[in-house]
């Protein structure tokens, strides 16, 4: 079972930074034992939040989420670990889709709709959809939809 939520890593009260909480836990049916976890925020400029993790049949991971800061418009990110990489880190980020846009101020809400799937068909590729704006606006989201593999699958 691999799970993440969104946690606060740091920032001011003011822009507060977000990052994403991992965890893999073994045999949840029965005595749960968390294998490995860590929080992903490479750097301290920039939020990462609404994550969704999967495994794919060898043990890699991949973990999408949406990424945005002060300079950087929210865009669609991902990550991933190979089941050979130390336990609890994750690799360099990726970007699917860098955002034109931001949700103008009187919204509160954003990324109703991303999940990362794993294709049952092959259990090796790993597909990942969310939102991300092509220009500012209100209510004009985008949904972008994005597979891939990692090695050794």
């Amino acid at each position: 079972l691999v799970v993440n939520h969104s946690v606060k890593t740091g920032g001011t009260k003011r822009a507060e930074l977000d990052g994403v909480r991992w965890y893999e836990i073994r045999t949840p049916a029965t005595t749960p034992t968390v294998v490995q976890q860590s929080t992903y925020a490479p750097d301290s400029t920039t939020s990462r939040w609404m994550g969704s993790v999967a495994m794919d049949k060898v043990g890699n991971m991949a973990m999408g989420y949406s990424a945005s800061s002060s300079t950087i418009h929210p865009a669609i990110r991902y990550t991933g670990r190979l089941a050979t990489d130390p336990l609890s880190t994750m690799q360099a980020e990726n970007s699917i889709v860098e955002g034109g846009g931001s949700q103008l101020a009187n919204l509160a809400r954003w990324g109703d709709y991303s999940a990362m799937t794993i294709d049952p068909v092959d259990d090796c590729t790993f597909w990942y959809t969310s939102e991300y704006l092509k220009a500012n606006g209100t209510f004009n989201w985008s949904t972008r939809i994005a597979s891939f593999k990692l090695p050794n699958c």
